[in-house]
């Protein structure tokens, strides 16, 4: 029975892990899916994420500045020199005295009084408290605070990037997949028209030349549909890979390429990537947090004062007080850096050329918002234009096949036309699917210029940055739904 039991525990484990490999190796997917497994799994999001903890750690760091510290040090260490030969003769003459006698020579009758001045341990403790710091500390917090509203936006951009990066390359294996369609559809026409053309051969109204060319158009158009094939599967792999599966697994695609119109001007989707664009916001915040440094750097000219306790111990042995009795302080602590040799003049002048070169970068990124809305507009009107285009294109190029074909088994034309009006359909039949490939992935690429959110709102984030809200209500504020 155990041996029984066993099997069927093994057999068990065996199927679920054979479940989970077929699972993990074909998988159907749409470009919703896609794009919510990228949200999830991309490493570069992951990456992101991590840098807006290390900004959140390094506020908490700031405010904390504010509060107090205690130290403690300790130190052990053998001693020695002329220095100790009085408390040594001391001892020396404690127990070489009678104790009747120790009184004449103003000696105790306690051995520990007298320590052999061998070793000393000293132990001090430090309370500290600040109470003013000349802005700095106030200035660091507040440079924390913008670094992590620049770090939550940034995230967001990354998110948005990733997502262009996934409908990007899910709208290529579209494109490929319909591609090697368009190509069996070429193989299959030009096998149809093979048997015509040997059935013609045969009854002697054709040229063997004709058999032959129809077999080379035939196997050039199985060579372009390999092509189509391998970048296919490349298209595959990269998918995979921008959505955290193993790039050898099966994706099958639910969509497919269809036109949809999209109607909003140029203006409008500047005016809104000019006001929602995570990373020009982001820009803004970096300008502020880099004006809070130069504050920082002024308060070097300014006194620091701070509360502190402090108390030690020193002694022959550890958490001893027999060579220095024990003693305290409390009191204010004043710092002041009258002559500095002009350090913190020249810490300003550093922190205002940053802040300064902030600002050129953030007057950049607004150009350059402008200019991405810009080509991707253009872009994606240009490709609208060859879409409507390319669809007559089609019709006239079946029409020609048809004829072409038609006319072929009548006699009254060329093997030659039959394959020009074949070629010249897979042609408009290709171009049609790029000008549709375009098109969407210039939409894409529209949406990720204009800043459309994902998680958070850049522009509610702003305002509620901007009436004083920290950076995890900002967050909850700006929250998109579902």
């Amino acid at each position: 029975m155990k041996k029984f039991l066993k099997i069927l525990l093994c057999a068990g484990i065996f199927l679920h892990s054979s479940t989970q490999i077929i699972f993990a190796e074909s998988l159907r997917i749409n470009l919703d899916d896609a794009i919510d497994l990228a949200l999830k799994n991309n490493r570069t999001i992951e990456q992101s994420a991590d840098d807006r903890d290390a900004a959140r750690w390094y506020l908490s760091s700031a405010r904390r500045s504010f509060g107090p510290t205690l130290t403690w040090s300790s130190t052990s260490q053998r001693i020695g020199g002329r220095y100790y030969e009085n408390y040594r003769d001391r001892r020396e003459l404690f127990q070489n005295t009678p104790e009747y006698l120790r009184p004449y020579y103003s000696l105790t009758n306690n051995l520990s009084d007298y320590p052999k001045y061998e070793a000393e341990n000293y132990n001090a403790i430090n309370f500290s408290f600040p109470l003013y710091s000349g802005g700095r500390l106030e200035a660091q917090k507040k440079s924390a605070e913008y670094g992590l509203n620049s770090a939550d936006l940034i995230l967001e951009n990354t998110r948005q990037s990733i997502k262009f990066q996934t409908a990007q390359a899910y709208y290529q294996v579209l494109q490929y997949d319909n591609l090697m369609e368009i190509r069996q559809q070429e193989m299959k026409n030009l096998s149809e028209h093979l048997e015509t053309v040997k059935i013609q051969y045969e009854v002697g109204t054709v040229a063997m030349s004709d058999v032959l060319a129809t077999n080379v158009q035939l196997a050039n158009s199985r060579q372009n549909y390999n092509s189509a094939q391998i970048n296919y599967e490349n298209a595959i792999a990269n998918l995979n890979n921008l959505i955290g599966l193993p790039v050898e697994t099966t994706l099958l695609v639910d969509d497919n390429l269809k036109y949809t119109p999209f109607d909003r001007d140029e203006n409008s989707c500047v005016e809104y990537a000019l006001t929602h664009r995570p990373d020009g916001i982001a820009a803004d915040f970096t300008v502020k947090s880099y004006e809070e440094a130069v504050s920082q750097a002024k308060s070097g000219s300014r006194p620091n004062v701070s509360a502190v306790v402090s108390g030690s111990i020193n002694g022959e042995g550890a958490f001893k007080a027999d060579h220095i009795a024990e003693r305290w302080t409390a009191g204010l602590e004043m710092r002041w850096n009258i002559f500095d040799n002009n350090v913190t003049s020249a810490n300003v002048h550093r922190a205002k050329a940053l802040q300064q070169k902030a600002e050129s970068q953030a007057q950049q990124q607004l150009e350059t918002i402008r200019l991405e809305v810009h080509n991707a507009y253009t872009s994606l009107r240009i490709s609208e234009k060859n879409v409507k285009l390319s669809e007559e294109t089609i019709k006239q190029a079946q029409e020609q096949y048809l004829i072409s074909k038609v006319r072929y088994e009548e006699g009254v034309d060329t093997n030659l036309s039959v394959m020009d009006a074949q070629e010249k359909l897979t042609q408009a039949q290709t171009n049609y699917l790029s000008a549709l490939y375009s098109y969407y992935t210039s939409r894409a690429q529209l949406e990720k210029a204009m800043g459309v959110p994902i998680k958070i709102d850049a522009e509610i984030y702003k305002k509620a940055v901007d009436e004083g809200k920290v950076s995890k209500k900002a967050l909850e504020i700006s929250q998109v739904a579902e």
